[in-house]
């Protein structure tokens, strides 16, 4: 189907769609009563809590519902009526009040229960736990594991079964997610369930303040349609906290290396006119001055003396929650990054880069549409980014401390000195239907269109080459659909999830007609449309047990980077074909309270087979790199994670990883010379890796406080960082154990310290291509939160 002819269907749908959104208020009647479920002592919203109601005279509770997202529950009685109403939710203390259901809404402030977790009767489950038990293969990092620690994003995610993060350094370095085998691009990541522009090295995961997190969720070999995005081995999905109240979290740390933390996010609300005001922002820097021994030249210890980072943003949001809409929101922002860039094999001194992002996000949200059947959203966002590499030295260095002249003249990276001033245009539009059939049965409409725009400029190296080098003026346009029925059926004990993904992609694309670069680049057009689907089905056949079996034809568009390359080192490839891979999960879950002795028991084992072809691979091509579909694998493993809540106040777990990524690839790309590297494991991707640790935690040492102590370890098995083709070619990144200590303070909910120890033995650790990362290092976090319920 033409691109043009998308266009024209995607705005018909839009007009329609809001003709008829904005028609329903004609044919409304009396608006529901609705119950809005805070928690007491900072005001966030409570997502899945109990709310039952009956008749004042009646002897049992004969209606019920939970909480949506943003704590809120729709009550339907007749006018007027007077309601006994009760609300509970695990870990808080139930509540009964009587109500009138006049079309108003009623706020319930629940208090955390005091009593031992032995003694808490569970009423419902947390948005975490019912993800845990959906029938995608999922994992789920709540709030709770994250709040006031002094870690990273990448070394939470280092945590978690199945997946690892590689690493190239320091604060601010570059770093790619491994899940199940398949890494980098091939792993979306999204932000509030919207894809990240971070293929292009606009941030780095280890900038996103911790506190702002609500939960994590990892989907492992299949991507829910609902995101309406692409990808082969799966998502990690960073869900941001909801505040309906006043709140102020400020934070500041301090860590080894002259790396410093501080990040202000507040929140005003104006209750009576519906008005939210949001602002806030981030600043990080870090010297990254730690030693390392040279690769390949292991005898020689140097310090990094060329790899400082600093990057910085503000953002605000306005939000009008009392239109007829239940919410139009806005944000705005910028963001700003420099870092130096440091050698390993090589002694770079002079090269940086420097970056800047305004950002811009719209929002509509309308729920309870057609009979409260009907939910809608609306997601806009428009990124505009410069990007400014600065590589104009006449002079190189080595790391015995000799200087002599560029061998190019000017220049520490490549072939030509630099001095880009390249542009970006992003646009993507995210709409959401969702409607219930039934009680058992929904339905789940999603689109996504995503446009790019790249305008690369670097004078300097096309005066020094003597013609224009580097990336071209370059747009794309991506649209992405999905439909999900999901059902349960036998007394929801089964549910089962299938979906259908439609994929479109067309580019334009100013590209050599060969990398020798003897004539001048012709602009070629890429369309191609695919078809993917999935099918996932869970079975609960007594309470605590699920088994889990699903399947995806996964389809990955070749993305910004891939197509345009990045004006420096990477020329553009403008007939890449999207990746394919066939995926496979079979795996158990287990969750019981008070089993076996403990107060809480979770067991999970998961299996997983893929089969990839088309994989997108760099390329070295006579001067200059490209992106070709150059590689087809076959991936096995398995997985399993234990944890328990040994008692109220001691957590343990622990998890372990096996991923076999074999090359299936019979001959050479473009050739019938035999592959070498068939049936060898793909190198820098870990095979055997295990996380495991144990944490004490109680507010009840000590009045007003809340304590915890941890321990957290790691384990990585040697692996290759690259291709091992003969017993004399060494290349392997030795396997590596590390352990990490802390302790957090809790004063009255609002003041913490953080004290963390990475890595206490000190141990040299190597990362992906062997890049040697950072030894011991000591972190300090203070933290200060307000929040203020709504009366």
């Amino acid at each position: 189907m033409p691109i043009s002819s998308i266009v024209h269907l995607y705005k018909r749908m839009l007009i329609v769609g809001f003709l008829s959104l904005w028609s329903f208020p004609m044919f409304a009647q009396l608006q529901p009563t609705e119950i809005k479920v805070i928690d007491a002592e900072n005001g966030n919203s409570i997502e899945f809590a109990a709310v039952q109601w009956k008749g004042l005279n009646a002897p049992t509770y004969t209606n019920g519902t939970t909480t949506n997202r943003k704590g809120i529950a729709k009550l339907n009685a007749s006018s007027n009526q007077k309601l006994m109403l009760m609300v509970s939710y695990v870990g808080y203390q139930t509540i009964t009040d009587t109500i009138t259901a006049n079309g108003m809404r009623y706020t319930i402030r629940l208090l955390p229960e005091s009593t031992e977790l032995a003694d808490v009767v569970v009423v419902g489950k947390t948005r975490a736990q019912i993800l845990r038990e959906s029938p995608e293969a999922v994992s789920v990092i709540n709030a709770k594991e994250l709040q006031g620690r002094s870690i990273s994003l990448e070394t939470v995610l280092n945590k978690t079964i199945g997946l690892k993060v590689g690493q190239t350094g320091g604060l601010g370095s570059s770093s790619r997610i491994i899940v199940h085998g398949l890494e980098g691009n091939r792993i979306q990541i999204l932000w509030d369930g919207i894809p990240m522009s971070t293929s292009d090295g606009a941030f780095s995961l280890d900038e996103i303040p911790i506190d702002i997190i609500e939960r994590i969720e990892v989907y492992k070999s299949i991507i829910p349609a609902r995101f309406g995005c692409d990808g082969l081995g799966g998502a990690v999905n960073i869900v941001t906290k909801e505040f309906s109240t006043d709140y102020l979290d400020a934070s500041y740390e301090f860590g080894s290396y002259q790396t410093h933390k501080g990040s202000v996010f507040s929140r005003k609300n104006f209750p009576k006119s519906g008005i939210l005001l949001g602002a806030g922002g981030y600043y990080t820097s870090a010297k990254n001055d730690y030693s390392f021994r040279v690769p390949e030249r292991e005898n020689l210890l140097v310090r990094r003396d060329h790899d400082r980072f600093r990057s910085y943003m503000l953002k605000g949001k306005i939000a009008f929650t009392k239109l007829w809409l239940d919410e139009i929101s806005t944000e705005f922002g910028y963001y700003n990054r420099f870092n130096e860039i440091q050698g390993i094999l090589k002694n770079i001194q002079h090269a940086e880069n420097k970056s800047g992002m305004f950002m811009l996000e719209n929002k509509l949200i309308k729920s309870g549409m057609l009979n409260d059947r009907l939910n809608f959203e609306s997601h806009f966002s428009l990124s505009h980014t410069t990007n400014n590499f600065v590589d104009t030295a006449r002079v190189n260095h080595d790391f015995e401390g000799n200087i002599y002249p560029s061998p190019n003249g000017q220049g520490e990276t490549g072939d030509v000195p630099h001095n880009s001033n390249d542009k970006g245009l992003e646009i993507n539009e995210r709409i959401n239907f969702d409607y219930k059939l039934s009680a058992n049965h929904s339905l789940n409409l999603n689109t996504l269109i995503n446009y790019a725009r790249r305008q690369p400029s670097d004078n300097i190296a096309s005066q020094h080459a003597g013609f224009v080098i580097g990336g071209f003026p370059s747009k794309k346009t991506s649209f992405i659909s999905g439909l999900t029925w999901e059902s349960k059926l036998f007394d929801k004990k089964l549910t089962n999830m299938l979906s259908a993904k439609y994929f479109h992609l067309h580019s334009e694309i100013e590209d050599l007609t060969s990398y020798e670069m003897i004539e001048a680049p012709k602009k070629k057009n890429n369309t191609t449309s695919q078809i993917g689907w999935i099918e996932a089905i869970k079975y609960e056949p007594f309470r605590g047990f699920h088994l889990k079996a699903s399947y995806q034809w996964a389809i990955r568009l070749p993305n910004s980077q891939e197509l345009f390359g990045d004006g420096i080192i990477t020329f553009p490839a403008a007939g890449l074909r999207p990746e394919k891979s066939h995926n496979f999960n079979l795996g158990f879950l287990i969750d019981k309270n008070d089993v076996l002795g403990l107060s809480r028991l979770q067991f999970e084992v998961n299996s997983f087979y893929m089969q990839v072809s088309d994989m997108i691979k760099l390329m070295k091509q006579h001067m200059a790199a490209g992106y070709v579909n150059a590689e087809k694998v076959h991936i096995k493993g398995i997985e399993t994670e234990i944890k328990l809540d040994i008692s109220p106040t001691v957590y343990a777990y622990g998890n372990l990883t096996y991923q076999d990524v074999r090359d299936v690839l019979n001959y050479l790309p473009g050739t019938q010379a035999p592959n070498p590297t068939k049936g060898l494991r793909l190198p820098n991707i870990p095979y055997l890796f295990a996380n495991f640790g144990a944490e004490y935690h109680s507010n009840r040492l000590f009045k007003n406080w809340y304590v915890k102590a941890f321990w957290d370890g790691k384990f990585t098995e040697e692996f290759f960082y690259f291709w091992e083709l003969t017993e004399l070619q060494k290349r392997r990144i030795p396997r590596s154990f590390v352990n990490d200590i802390g302790l957090l303070l809790t004063y009255k909910s609002k003041y913490s310290v953080a004290l963390e120890c990475h890595n206490i033995m000190n141990k040299e650790v190597w990362d992906q291509f062997r890049q040697p990362l950072a030894g011991r290092t000591l972190h300090l976090k203070f933290r200060y939160v307000f929040s203020k319920g709504i009366f």
